[in-house]
């Protein structure tokens, strides 16, 4: 059941929740410029880690999708879409096919 409350201009409870909002949306806006700032770099090291890496290892697969995941999200200007994960996902962890020599009893 909804509740609708009224606060007068001087309450205090609504001066706290006020005060608690800006600076909500302020450590926001200051995370947000943050990561725009140290993404690229960030990325940069990813890739040159994931470079290091010899193929063939049983991490390639995690590094490659991880890679890609990241890039993805450095071509949009929002969230990577679930769509967009899963077709990465799938490309670097394709499902199991069934093996035909594989017989139930």
């Amino acid at each position: 059941m909804p509740i609708q409350m009224w606060h007068t201009p001087d309450c205090p409870q609504y001066v706290i929740m006020r005060i608690n909002w800006e600076a909500g949306s302020r450590r926001i806006k200051e995370q947000d410029t943050w990561a725009k700032e140290v993404f690229q770099s960030a990325h940069e090291r990813l890739k040159q880690a994931a470079a290091a890496i010899p193929p063939g290892t049983a991490a390639q697969p995690f590094v490659d999708a991880l890679a890609e995941l990241v890039q993805a999200q450095a071509d949009t200007t929002g969230f990577v879409v679930l769509h967009k994960w899963v077709e990465i996902l799938e490309r670097h962890f394709p499902p199991q096919l069934p093996d035909p020599d594989h017989t139930t009893e």
